[in-house]
């Protein structure tokens, strides 16, 4: 598993499946590298950053997180099941389905704007950013830039976009 932080070693390193007591670790990297959601057999998961019960998370772009990633861990928790949620920030979930669904469904629809304006013409990250959102603070600006360059990145690992300096182009 990579690290947020390389020069971070846990005590106990934990891979996706692990047993740590009576919790099972899902690694869910995508918004962090290193991020594990924790399930317990009852059905409740403790989804830290990955599902939070306010707002969808952020995503930097790699090494810190990668979309790709993110949207492959909503996956495996669907895949996974859960009866209630319990984020790091924000209320609880119960029938977390359908809001895993939607953030899955919320992310695609992002991209698919992003890559729609890049259809129109090559742009910067901070002019998508301003043609999609509606952010005035500047740290919720600053957070969807960063949303932003995660799905450029994996619009270019997907061969769907080229980044040529400071800019972006669909292909």
């Amino acid at each position: 598993m990579l690290s947020a932080d390389p020069a971070f070693q846990p005590d106990l390193g934990l891979s996706h499946g692990e047993q740590i007591g009576t919790l099972q670790a899902l690694y869910t990297p995508g918004h962090a590298a290193d991020h594990l959601c924790f399930a317990r057999a009852d059905g409740i998961v403790f989804t830290g950053d990955h599902v939070m019960g306010w707002n969808s998370s952020v995503v930097s772009p790699p090494p810190r997180g990668n979309m790709a990633a993110y949207i492959e861990s909503l996956k495996l928790l669907l895949d996974h099941g859960g009866q209630l949620y319990l984020p790091g920030h924000g209320p609880s979930l119960p029938q977390p389905t359908e809001m895993v669904r939607d953030l899955i469904q919320h992310r695609l629809a992002r991209e698919a704007a992003i890559i729609g304006a890049l259809k129109m013409r090559p742009l910067k990250a901070e002019e998508i950013v301003q043609a999609l959102y509606n952010k005035t603070d500047p740290v919720l600006k600053r957070a969807a830039e960063r949303n932003v360059t995660a799905h450029l990145v994996k619009l270019v690992s997907e061969g769907r976009a080229v980044e040529e300096g400071d800019m972006w182009r669909a292909i």
